[in-house]
């Protein structure tokens, strides 16, 4: 014969339960009739009671001023390149390739001419970004603009009298020989 299983039924209906006493997760304490000889009695305790604590509520914060607005932050606009910092180093980077490739190439005079306009627009610019401060967010490129404006228009000059000196010296020599 087959030994009684111990192992519980969970597919079974639960037993009715045989007292009050197993029905109740937690035993009812026994509340005090208030407003007698000895005053309010306290509140009854429960593992069901809220304690709600009466604190008085915290004060608010303290207004602030504004700060001023900073430049790419909401409230102001964020900071443009300005064009003419662009357009003068590309000016001013041309007219140093140019006076630099002189002796392989022509193109002295293309260098020569746009070290000016790099130099006048490299200037502006930077006049703009100084007059209106964080608007413009390219002050590198204007300052670029202008030195290379400068070395490409001195380098320029310089090589147009090495080459005019060159062939005054050639065909100079050239003269005295006939």
């Amino acid at each position: 014969m087959a030994a009684p299983d111990d192992t519980p039924d969970f597919l079974a209906k639960p037993a009715a339960p045989s007292s009050d006493a197993e029905t109740q997760p937690f035993p009812a304490t026994p509340v005090p009739p208030s407003g007698g000889p000895s005053g309010p009695g306290p509140e009854p305790t429960t593992p069901y009671t809220q304690h709600v604590h009466h604190e008085p509520a915290q004060p608010p914060y303290a207004p602030y001023a504004p700060y001023a607005p900073v430049p790419g932050m909401p409230g102001y606009p964020f900071a443009q390149p300005h064009g003419g910092a662009n357009v003068a180093m590309g000016l001013g980077i041309a007219s140093l390739v140019c006076a630099v490739t002189t002796p392989f190439f022509c193109f002295t005079m293309v260098g020569v001419l746009c070290g000016p306009f790099a130099i006048v627009l490299g200037a502006r610019a930077r006049g703009d970004m100084s007059r209106e401060p964080g608007r413009y967010s390219n002050e590198g490129a204007a300052m670029a603009g202008l030195v290379t404006g400068i070395i490409g228009t001195v380098l320029g000059l310089a090589m147009i009298a090495l080459v005019v000196l060159f062939l005054g010296a050639v065909f100079g020599g050239l003269g005295a020989l006939s």
